[in-house]
């Protein structure tokens, strides 16, 4: 086999072991229709992920297979088949044949098991067309505009939703353009928790100022306290569709189950440690505690203080490793990710395109925990190929603009201030705003006035698409939506840069729930906060200055902080922002000023959670030597909002 087959197997063997857990969980949540429709939809990417990679690398067995499982999967997502226990004993029979012809790869036989497996596919295939289209009384019932822009698997989610108890509303949103990212996000996860958001649908606007939206939204109550908190984002109207279910449109409902309904919250992935580390750790817990015993010992007998500060130097030293080597636990090389899910992914849709492009991985090193990994994967997995598909030209394109005819495509990942900055960067055509002006003056949105920064913001929203570029090579049902929503469920956010004709950076940035990071703590009033030092380059007294040609901030009033006493001295540091940055428009640094140092300290920063994005300007916090809490600052965020 090639090096890109045996990673192949590798990865494909790891999604395999996570369909298992998807169909275990789908045959007992089968009767809860929302997590019901999140599991299919899920497993039907990663089965086709499998597919389209099998058939590009040669493995027809599975390709074959995935291929017949797939289009069972669609049907299964459009309604057309009932999710008995003969169904899913095929779909686990199904998973079980890929799973052997994994253990033994062959590039071309199918064996007589899979061809068993196969046949049993295409009848349950053939059960789903002969069960016809969707029926249209819904959709023909629904206002006509909203009606034309749902897909057949919206129409599906409507259905469902009302046949499960849910009434169906349109609710109708303006934001402003400055906000409208951010307000639009809020708004969703707001109706997300006591009903569904089934579609998006820009809306027409007079306002050049505003960008309007329409959802669909399914739920048995929109309350008035919702509508209280969706105002204060917006402005927001709502108006009930007078839909009740039928016996001609919709089929009986399933049983209901006793599963919970599981919310989209970072799974609790398993890691694997092999019995050696837990050794070490066993032998250094022992080690520490008769450390600790002697140095309180030692200090209590003792009245120098060179004596004590020396122990306790040592012993935090001591801690401090102790926590590293058991925050690595948690991790896994990001370059598990970079390489066998997007770089491998991209050398395929470059293959099937005719592109020659380079790959470059930076930052491999950088230690990720496996259930972010799992978060990010297909996003990053869309970013690539979009880079490939959409960013990076043709070869005699390449020639004709001046450029090197091979593409290339820089995947770097980085730990600033306990977040995970991960960038896909390409040195392709870059993004037109040109085109996502006309895409969004067809949804009714005047661009004329768009900045650039606010068209890159409009390609993260759903139904915004500049329909021409898409390809098949994209994969179905992801697109930039679904990584702003991954960014969502891990409480981090996506940024992108372009210059036209130069190429594309789009930079992912999430919380790691542990880290170890290099802090300056500072005081600012009565207050603790930590920064990053790998970006703090200098610190000066407020009379001389530590670099002149830097502009001069201060912190209190970057944090909004009420007056304080200005009589004591202040402390200049000067601060520059990391090199993931997408924001500095080609700024080295500022200065800052606050009102002391504390010192440098090695201190483990724990992630805010999810809900941490909504606190600008925060992204941790530091637990430090005296069992304080310092917030840990993100000051490129702090300065950009000032």
């Amino acid at each position: 086999m090639t090096e890109e087959q045996r990673m192949f197997v590798a990865d494909a063997r790891e999604l395999v072991e996570r369909l298992y857990r998807d169909l275990e969980q789908l045959r007992v949540a089968r009767g809860e229709g929302r997590r019901r429709r999140e599991l299919a939809a899920q497993i039907f990417r990663r089965v086709h992920t499998l597919k389209g990679s099998g058939a590009s690398l040669g493995f027809k067995a599975i390709s074959e297979i995935a291929r017949e499982f797939e289009g069972v999967l669609d049907g299964a997502r459009l309604g057309r088949i009932e999710l008995t226990d003969a169904a899913l004993d095929i779909f686990e029979d199904a998973l079980e044949s890929i799973a052997d012809n994994l253990q033994t790869p062959s590039a071309e036989a199918i064996d007589q098991k899979s061809e068993s497996v196969i046949a049993r596919l295409k009848t349950l295939a053939e059960t789903i067309k002969a069960q016809g289209t969707i029926a249209t009384s819904l959709r023909s019932a629904l206002p006509e505009d909203i009606a034309r822009a749902l897909s057949d698997y919206d129409i599906q989610h409507a259905r469902e939703a009302i046949r499960e108890g849910a009434k169906l509303f349109v609710v109708s949103a303006s934001f402003p353009i400055e906000t409208f990212d951010h307000g639009f996000r809020d708004l969703t996860r707001l109706l997300g928790q006591s009903g569904e958001v089934i579609a998006t649908i820009p809306a027409a606007t007079s306002n050049a100022d505003e960008i309007n939206f329409r959802l669909l939204y399914a739920a048995e109550l929109l309350s008035a306290e919702m509508l209280r908190q969706a105002s204060l984002l917006g402005r927001i109207e709502q108006t009930e569709l007078p839909i009740q279910a039928t016996a001609g449109d919709l089929t009986p409902a399933p049983a209901k189950a006793s599963a919970p309904h599981v919310s989209s919250e970072i799974n609790q992935e398993p890691v694997r440690i092999e019995l050696n580390h837990l050794d070490e750790l066993i032998s250094s817990a022992s080690e520490l505690f008769r450390q600790t015993t002697n140095a309180l010992i030692t200090l209590a007998g003792s009245s120098r203080t060179d004596v004590v500060d020396r122990t306790i130097r040592n012993l935090r030293g001591r801690f401090v490793e102790m926590e590293e080597r058991l925050i690595k636990l948690r991790l896994v090389p990001v370059s598990q990710v970079l390489e066998r899910a997007a770089a491998r992914a991209g050398r395929i849709a470059a293959r099937q395109l005719g592109k020659e492009v380079e790959f470059e991985i930076i930052g491999g090193e950088v230690g990720i925990e496996k259930s972010l990994a799992e978060i990010i994967s297909d996003p990053l997995l869309h970013l690539v190929r979009n880079a490939i598909t959409h960013g990076i030209e043709r070869p005699d394109e390449r020639r004709a603009a001046g450029k090197d005819p091979t593409g290339h495509v820089t995947l770097a990942a980085s730990n600033h201030s306990g977040r995970i900055h991960i960038t896909v960067t390409d040195d392709g055509r870059g993004i037109d705003a040109n085109r996502i002006i006309d895409a969004a003056a067809q949804h009714g949105i005047a661009g004329e006035g768009l900045s650039m920064d606010q068209c890159l913001r409009l390609i993260f929203r759903p139904g915004f698409s500049t329909a021409s570029e898409l390809s098949d090579m994209s994969g179905r049902g992801i697109g930039l939506d679904v990584v702003d929503r991954a960014m969502e469920i891990a409480g981090g956010e996506v940024r992108v840069a372009t210059e036209p004709g130069n190429g594309t950076t789009f930079a992912m940035m999430i919380p790691a729930a542990l880290s170890m990071v290099n802090c300056v703590v500072v005081r600012c009033g009565e207050q603790l906060y930590a920064i990053d030092a790998a970006c703090v380059t200098q610190s000066a007294s407020a009379e001389e200055p530590g670099n002149g040609e830097l502009p001069l901030l201060d912190l209190a009033t970057l944090l909004g902080m009420k007056a304080h006493d200005e009589t004591g001295e202040k402390v200049i540091i000067n601060w520059k922002p990391p090199a993931s940055s997408l924001r500095n428009n080609g700024t080295k640094g500022h200065q800052i000023a606050l009102d002391g140092i504390v010192g440098r300290q090695e201190t483990l920063v724990r992630s805010l959670g999810r809900h941490g994005a909504r606190w600008p300007g925060g992204c941790g916090a530091a637990e430090m030597f005296d069992s304080s809490v310092a917030l840990v600052l993100d000051l490129e965020e702090l300065i950009s909002n000032s």
